[in-house]
């Protein structure tokens, strides 16, 4: 009995230890999606600032418009290539937040076997005990 509620100890403390890195990471990736986020707003104040930028180029010289262009251009490819990068974060932050759910469900169940072990354990104690003292009160009995 002893042996199972040292195992149930280490099988408990692993599932911590895995609910814990877990949460880690989430608040990691959390973090990493909002460095996401702001990276997409800036790009797209530095777009904005070019469009703007392009419509008084309008005055200017065809090479210049063209070069607004393609700056223009370009930004809108970064865009989109950060909108995806924070659409996998998202994807990662929801997978992270299932497995860290799962975790804690593991260690709750743990928690709670290692509590109904202790339960037993408790009550068998309890019942010894409780034998132990009505066979003395027996003996003192048949003394008298």
């Amino acid at each position: 009995m002893q042996e199972v509620t040292k195992s149930l100890k280490a099988v408990l403390k692993v599932k911590r230890h895995q609910e814990n890195k877990a949460h880690l990471e989430l608040v990691h990736i959390r973090r990493e999606k909002q460095e996401g986020f702001d990276a997409l707003d800036r790009l797209h104040s530095a777009k904005d600032g070019a469009l703007v930028e392009s419509i008084r180029a309008l005055r200017i010289r065809a090479t210049e418009l063209q070069v607004n262009r393609a700056f223009v251009q370009k930004l809108t490819g970064q865009i989109q290539k950060q909108e995806k990068l924070v659409q996998k974060m998202q994807t990662e932050e929801d997978t992270k937040r299932n497995e860290l759910v799962e975790k804690t469900q593991a260690k709750k169940m743990m928690e709670k076997l290692n509590e109904k072990r202790v339960a037993e354990r408790s009550k068998e104690y309890e019942r010894k005990e409780q034998r132990l003292i009505d066979v003395l009160a027996q003996r003192v009995r048949l003394e008298y």
